[in-house]
């Protein structure tokens, strides 16, 4: 029975629909362990919480029909598999650390970016209308006129891992530092990962290995560009779910989530290790 309820997307009331949250084109088939990074802790509950097992990938029903289907699927989406395509292609190829980088061509930057955008909205639990980083996202997605609203950052870089995350609303801050936090949402799964931010005024979140592409999205959608990543140095696979070691992470009750690949153990080699545990 289909869930009645505004679209985290264009507000509107509606039935709602699965969206799944890392496109399928995106990830290996099969399945994985999902973790809520922030949850509440049902006191009643015995089981195991804020972890559960996804099979065909992780999905949400927060999208009405049209925003899943038409805004994402048909208009969004295949830009955004076309570049991990391409990425996963190079990513075989390279050979660290002697690898120079990366080098895509014929990138539609602006709807790859629209297509995050577009996900990282679909991740929350109930839409928030007036949060203010929401809107400007839902704008960017939806008016094709507009460019990236002149607060937020647009980054990418290379994520040679196979844990998957969303973050949303992440605020990192350093002790003592005279910055103001920097607000940032990701987007990670292999072979790259992405993140709109605020701007980035502490030196010390302007990582190595991450390309910032602000100045490329625009209000065209037919654009296209080259782009080259450096293969080194490596973002850390934790960022930006990890603190500065001097600093901190202030965020709310979000639906920030990992995932990473699940393998059920053989009866054969859960005897054996038990049978080590004995001895």
């Amino acid at each position: 029975m289909s869930v009645i309820r505004r679209c985290n997307l264009c507000l509107r009331r509606t039935a709602m629909t699965e969206d799944h949250l890392f496109p399928q084109g995106l990830a290996i088939p099969g399945q994985r362990r999902v973790t809520q990074i922030l949850h509440q802790i049902n006191p009643n509950y015995r089981g195991r919480q804020g972890t559960f097992l996804a099979q065909n990938g992780v999905k949400k029903a927060t999208l009405c029909a049209d925003c899943n289907n038409r805004v994402l699927g048909t208009e969004l989406d295949p830009a955004l598999i076309s570049l991990y395509r391409a990425a996963s292609a190079a990513m075989e190829h390279i050979r660290y650390p002697v690898a120079g980088g990366v080098i895509f061509e014929g990138v539609n930057l602006n709807r790859v970016a629209r297509a995050v955008a577009g996900h990282l909205l679909a991740l929350d639990d109930v839409p928030r209308a007036t949060y203010r980083p929401d809107r400007r996202l839902r704008r960017f997605v939806l008016d094709r006129r507009s460019g990236l609203h002149p607060a937020l950052r647009f980054h990418m870089w290379l994520y040679p891992f196979h844990k998957q995350g969303m973050f949303k609303d992440l605020n990192h801050f350093e002790f003592g530092a005279k910055f103001d936090p920097m607000w940032i949402c990701a987007f990670k799964t292999y072979p790259l990962a992405f993140g709109f931010s605020t701007e980035v005024q502490n030196p010390t979140f302007r990582l190595p290995g991450s390309l910032d592409l602000t100045a490329h999205i625009t209000a065209d959608d037919e654009q296209l560009f080259h782009l080259r990543l450096m293969a080194l140095p490596i973002v850390d696979s934790n960022w930006p779910f990890a603190p500065h070691p001097k600093g901190g992470i202030v965020t709310g009750m979000n639906s920030s989530i990992t995932t990473e690949p699940y393998v059920r153990a053989k009866k054969s080699q859960a005897r054996t290790a038990k049978d080590a545990t004995c001895a």
